[in-house]
């Protein structure tokens, strides 16, 4: 017998990381409160074979306790301790994953993987550096990558959302700064967006673009080389579908892209 769960319970459990048998036979427990493998293989439809090392990995999660005995009885964790559970360990497997990261970056390991990556890298046109970047998550932390390495300008031409986002960078801003990096940035300037022009005005030169026909709506160019170019306006989508193509090109950067950049800072209005 299967019990029915309504399915933006289940949903919401798969968004926190619980996979399909996880979230049968939790919810099974929870109905039952105690119970056996057996009853639970009967009420969630997991088949006999997977409930138990499908209960373990709920144990290590945090969600179920184990009675041992003959046979061993499982008990549901109150959902709100469960999270929480859930939510230590997934903190402590991160803090545990960034320090193995530091530790790799500072050890031989890293310095045979460059040397891999550089051996003939200059038998390769940087063009052949490039792809689709699908999400705002990602195309910011390809911002914040291309901002860490720059060092000598970035030209930034971008929407309202762009700029707010932008405002989440200071501390790589802030490191620019300190190198003398010429930053300037064009944006659509609103009342809603003044805060953040008066932050970011600290490191970049800022023109408004409001009113003005862009040809493109997001852009950035870094040192000459990279680019960011946005496909789709960012107000249009949900972000997880905002949409970058990305490149290594001189050519692209300063033949095709800076012309247009700096056609734009031309005709875009000073910040009073």
């Amino acid at each position: 017998m299967v019990v029915p769960v309504q399915r933006k319970v289940l949903e919401g459990l798969r968004g926190i990381g619980l996979n399909l048998y996880e979230r049968n036979l939790y919810t099974a427990l929870l109905i039952k409160k105690v119970a056996t493998a057996t009853e639970l293989s009967e009420l969630s439809g997991v088949p006999r074979a997977r409930v138990y090392d499908v209960l373990e990995s709920l144990e290590h999660k945090g969600f179920v306790i184990v009675q041992h005995g003959s046979p061993f009885k499982y008990v549901a964790i109150d959902p709100r301790d469960a999270f929480e559970n859930m939510k230590k360990n997934i903190k402590e497997e991160s803090e545990r994953a960034i320090e193995r990261l530091e530790e790799l970056k500072k050890s031989d390991i890293m310095k045979e993987l460059l040397s891999i990556f550089k051996k003939d890298l200059k038998l390769i046109s940087p063009e052949n550096f490039s792809g689709i970047i699908k999400s705002n998550d990602k195309i910011r932390q390809q911002i914040r990558m291309l901002l860490l390495r720059t060092d000598k300008y970035a030209n930034i031409l971008t929407s309202e959302k762009g700029l707010e986002d932008l405002s989440y960078n200071i501390k790589y801003l802030n490191r620019l700064k300190k190198k003398n990096v010429d930053i300037k940035i064009i944006a659509p300037i609103t009342n809603k967006n003044r805060e953040f022009v008066r932050e970011l005005s600290s490191y970049a030169k800022i023109r408004d673009i409001s009113g003005m026909n862009s040809p493109i709506g997001k852009l950035h160019i870094f040192d000459g080389k990279h680019i960011l170019l946005g496909l789709i306006n960012d107000r249009e989508i949900e972000p997880s579908q905002e949409t970058a193509f990305w490149t290594n090109s001189p050519h692209v950067a300063k033949d095709l892209m800076e012309p247009m950049f700096n056609h734009m800072w031309e005709k875009a209005n000073e910040i009073n």
